[in-house]
């Protein structure tokens, strides 16, 4: 996926879910782009086309609560339960399904 289509999708995510594109950097192989909930609460994407990598987390203050990383086709999740484990998924997360996922953990964290 070329960066603009990629960029096109961050918008029209955020768009959906009522969220703020706070920061958005890209060149032509790259993208890094923070897109908020609020202040202290948002999910960070970094992506290169080169190496088919994208990067997705969601931060709650200073720390990732949850995250998912792929290169290369391969992907593991930093699940909510222990972010800092990797665990080995067989499927691609899109940037839509990554945002439904963190509405949920931030549902579960709203409730503790």
């Amino acid at each position: 996926m070329e960066i603009d289509s990629f960029i096109s999708e961050i918008k029209s995510i955020a768009d959906e879910f009522f969220l703020d594109i706070q920061y958005l950097d890209y060149t032509d192989i790259t993208l890094l782009s923070r897109i908020h909930f609020s202040d202290r609460v948002f999910i960070q994407v970094y992506k290169n086309i080169k190496k088919n990598k994208l990067n997705l987390a969601l931060i709650v203050g200073n720390s990732r609560v949850y995250g998912v990383d792929g290169e290369g086709g391969i992907y593991h999740e930093h699940p909510f339960e222990n972010p800092e484990s990797h665990k080995p998924i067989s499927q691609k997360v899109s940037l839509r399904e990554f945002v439904l996922k963190s509405i949920e953990i931030l549902k579960i964290l709203s409730e503790e």
